[in-house]
């Protein structure tokens, strides 16, 4: 967008001053020419990475470095060292996690820088010099993606979109054979836009980006599809605060407290809704662009993209009257999850995690989880959300059992070569969990059963964020990390005093004292004051939250 392209163009200033400042220079490093970083590591990588970033700057008219000799200089020390570095097939070392790889996301970086350089290059001496090391250093660089291997289902796609990026500067057809190859395997992207890590805060965007790309240099218009799916569902997974849900993630990024939609995210927006005519999508780029520069995470770095796309630089849509919808109920079956946002207030259901139920209000956040003391088999991990007539069930069952004699004696004394499958089963006893979600106009109810065997121990508990506002019938206290209390009947108010966000619980409940240190229970949440509810089993017990802006909660509160 217009408004951010100068802003954007002294980001990338600054990174590549830093980027210079830098360059392992020493001779006798086998790495020389990339950039040290604070580990002392000289990654290869981040070779391509300088000379990504130098050669976009040199292409830029309104770059400090535009057309700098010295951007060149550092691009063919880069190409040099990976020219040196890099293994005969072409794979390379990542030094921090990865040996023999194709250097993937790095080709799609080194392409854009170089896509850059050749529409903007006048064809002087030095720049067809420094063009001709580049195209070395790709063909080598692209033999490493037709001689290696991926390990996670996006590598395939990324991959692919290096592949298609190198086919159409090197003219391989090798190269887009093998991406065929791979494309014949589907695209592991749901019905809903979920692709298989479901990683909101890296993978997905990843996976967008690769669509976008192949979609673009393999004249494939029909994956396109697949990158505006999962844009779409991105929009269910924003809280009220801004954040995405990352909680249900199979990778890194699983769990990460506050993830704001970043710079991976913001030149996908950009480039789909100029694409597509999508002024949604360009709203929650111009939207993702103002939070960050609030929290002063700064612009995004994605000047390859206005050079690649001009007509960016002077896109200045009115989007006045677009609205991103801040109310949703979104139930994901393939996934495991419910996602219901209520403005300022969001809870997610979730499957195959102990922490079941998360629940956002405001800034503040809260977990829920269960336990009971039963052979230390029973915390509350569902395998998946159920859709009923009124709601969402999730029921979970942990089993216990005795052994007795073996009906003749062993051939060994050695325990472990003992067939145990033989010996009688004794006193088999289950516990059973069963837990009913009903979505209320103000809030949530849960109905939780518990039964099978009696007299069982049994904690609800709920992980609220330190510094929440605690307030029940008697008592009124600021939480503080670490900190409990278990309320004996009634309910209790929680307040996100920053933002005047409020929840109030009814129908809590506590019989017993028997909940930190609970056998078979995982420990509390490290920096959250836990809230508990506890009794024996049976237990047959309905508890709600009700949601409240400070505005009207006061008045509200005695109706609760």
């Amino acid at each position: 967008m217009k408004e951010y392209y100068l802003p954007i163009v002294k980001a990338c200033d600054r990174g590549v001053a830093s980027m210079l400042s830098r360059i392992c220079v020493d001779p006798d490093n086998f790495y020389r020419g990339t950039l040290d970083d604070m580990t002392y590591l000289t990654e290869p990588d981040a070779g391509c990475g300088l000379i990504h970033g130098c050669l976009v700057a040199y292409s830029c008219a309104e770059s400090r470095y535009y057309r700098d000799p010295e951007m060149l200089r550092a691009v063919r020390g880069a190409c040099e060292m990976l020219l040196r570095t890099l293994h005969p097939d072409g794979t390379v070392d990542f030094l921090a996690t990865n040996y023999y790889t194709p250097a993937t996301f790095e080709i799609q970086a080194f392409c854009r820088g170089y896509n850059c350089f050749v529409r903007y290059m006048q064809g002087t001496a030095e720049e067809e010099e420094t063009k001709a090391l580049l195209l070395r250093t790709l063909e080598k660089l692209a033999s490493g993606c037709l001689n290696g291997g991926f390990h996670t289902p996006n590598h395939r796609w990324v991959e692919c979109g290096a592949m298609l990026m190198s086919y159409n500067i090197l003219g391989w057809p090798e190269l887009l054979k093998k991406v065929k190859s791979y494309l014949s395997e589907g695209i592991d992207c749901d019905e809903y836009g979920e692709f298989t890590e479901r990683s909101m805060g890296c993978y997905n965007p990843i996976n967008v980006n690769s669509m976008m790309v192949m979609a673009e240099e393999g004249h494939m218009p029909e994956l396109y599809e697949y990158a505006k799916k999962n844009l779409d569902l991105t929009f269910q997974y924003l809280d009220g605060d801004g954040t995405l849900f990352t909680r249900n993630s199979r990778r890194q990024d699983k769990g990460s407290e506050r993830y704001y939609p970043a710079h991976n995210w913001y030149f996908l927006y950009l480039w789909a809704g100029e694409l597509f005519g999508n002024r949604r999508y360009l709203k929650f780029a111009r939207d993702m662009v103002e939070r960050n520069l609030q929290l002063g995470l700064g612009v995004p770095g994605c000047l390859w993209l206005y050079l690649l796309r001009p007509q960016l630089k002077e896109l200045a849509p009115d989007l006045s009257d677009v609205t991103i919808a801040d109310h949703y109920h979104a139930f994901y079956p393939n996934s495991n999850i419910l996602r219901v946002r209520k403005g300022d207030f969001s809870y997610t259901l979730v499957a195959n995690n102990p922490d079941f139920l998360h629940v956002k209000f405001g800034e503040a956040m809260m977990t829920v989880r269960m336990c009971s003391s039963f052979f230390a088999v029973a915390q509350f991990v569902p395998e998946k959300i159920e859709k009923t007539e009124t709601g969402y069930r999730m029921t979970f069952r942990g089993h216990g059992e005795y052994k007795g004699l073996f009906p003749e004696p062993p051939e060994t004394s050695d325990w472990f070569k003992m067939d145990h499958s033989l010996r009688p089963v004794l006193h088999s006893c289950d516990l059973d969990y069963t837990l009913d979600v009903v979505d209320l106009p103000d809030g949530v109810r849960l109905n939780i059963r518990v039964d099978n065997t009696p007299r069982v121990p049994f904690k609800l508990e709920f992980a609220i964020e330190a510094g929440t506002r605690l307030e029940t019938d008697n008592v009124i206290m600021d939480t503080a990390a670490g900190g409990s209390i278990a309320i004996k009947e009634g309910r209790a108010r929680l307040e996100n005093v920053r933002t005047g966000s409020e929840i109030t619980l009814t129908g809590l409940f506590a019989e017993h004292m028997y909940h930190r240190t609970m056998r078979g229970s995982i420990p509390p949440a490290e920096g959250a004051f836990t809230l508990y509810a506890t009794g024996y089993s049976p237990i047959d017990r309905t508890v709600e939250m009700h949601f409240f802006k400070r505005t009207h909660a006061r008045a509200m509160r005695e109706k609760v």
